[in-house]
């Protein structure tokens, strides 16, 4: 799959969650360990969510190269108060930046190469 297709199906989703007023959320996978996932709606904008779980200590570092998360605020387990996931957040008008960020990810953080394919799971609330 091209870059350019990728893009266009990252942009495609993200827009049905921010165009929604009930919201909803894409998890975008290139492998069933690997993936992306959006949360949102057109209130709140969009809210990128990477589980720490998910990530090797490499990726982890890799991922926190990127200027949309050096500074990114995390979510937290309620009990523990233990890091559970990085997030950043997206208003509707920049849909086109969190599908950049999402092609990032996949390649500059869990390096898959540049032809890779990406299954789009979207859920949007009823």
């Amino acid at each position: 799959m091209k870059k350019y297709e990728r893009l266009e199906i990252f942009k495609a989703n993200l827009i049905k969650i921010v165009e929604r007023e009930k919201g909803g959320f894409v998890v975008f996978e290139a492998s069933p360990e690997k993936f992306v996932q959006f949360g949102g709606d057109k209130e709140f904008g969009l809210v990128c969510d990477i589980p720490l779980a998910e990530l090797s200590k490499e990726e982890e570092k890799r991922l926190l190269t990127l200027k949309e998360f050096s500074k990114a605020e995390g979510s937290r387990d309620a009990n523990s108060n233990d890091l559970i996931a990085y997030q950043t957040f997206y208003n509707e008008e920049e849909v086109n930046q969190a599908a950049g960020l999402t092609e990032r990810i996949f390649v500059e953080v869990f390096g898959f190469p540049n032809t890779y394919n990406v299954v789009t799971k979207l859920n949007l609330n009823k």
